[in-house]
């Protein structure tokens, strides 16, 4: 189990307004590849499509910066059960909000920190600000556990390995797990 780390050609970088400007909304979008896909959990992932990113960036008070993400993309890999093409999009929003480390928010600053946002620590606020990581972490969150070619996929027979989205396949080894031989005359009825 794992997942690959962060690619080193992520260069999610934006200018941050000024400070005492709490109005102005700095919008920047990437689009970038992916070409030897990604490793999760025993998956192998392709985007044959890149990765969609949006940002949004608005202080909320002069030690605290929002910052609002939007990541994309067409995910194609093999079928967890029966190792056919399959496809899936996958998208979300995420909100973050970016303060110095050590400032207590609700403390030191008008927001509690159970208000919806993700807080980010950062060391000191500079001219930019790179969102690689939390572009990274909202694109993990997205990957699909079990990537399936249909909702229904009924997999590959464990004997002969037919598909049994086909059909029913001809195997004559059709051999029950010896544990649940006990249930085998039992009748459930409600009562």
């Amino acid at each position: 189990m794992g997942i690959e780390l962060i690619p080193e050609n992520w260069n999610f970088i934006v200018e941050l307004p000024h400070r005492r400007d709490d109005v102005t909304v700095v919008e920047k979008s990437w689009k970038t590849d992916l070409p030897g896909g990604v490793d999760f959990d025993g998956q192998k992932f392709f985007f044959p499509e890149g990765l969609s990113v949006r940002a949004e960036v608005q202080w909320v008070e002069e030690q605290l910066l929002s910052v609002r993400l939007s990541v994309g993309a067409a995910v194609r890999g093999e079928c967890s059960r029966c190792l056919a093409d399959a496809e899936l999009a996958i998208s979300d929003d995420l909100m973050y909000l970016y303060q110095l480390r050590g400032l207590e928010l609700g403390k030191d600053t008008r927001l509690q920190s159970d208000e919806g946002f993700m807080p980010v620590e950062v060391d000191y606020w500079g001219r930019t600000l790179s969102l690689s990581d939390q572009v990274w972490e909202t694109f993990v969150t997205l990957l699909p556990v079990k990537l399936l070619c249909r909702e229904d996929c009924a997999g590959l027979c464990p004997n002969c390995g037919h598909d049994l989205n086909e059909g029913i396949c001809s195997c004559e080894a059709r051999e029950s797990d010896p544990r649940l031989e006990i249930l085998r005359g039992v009748s459930f009825t409600d009562n």
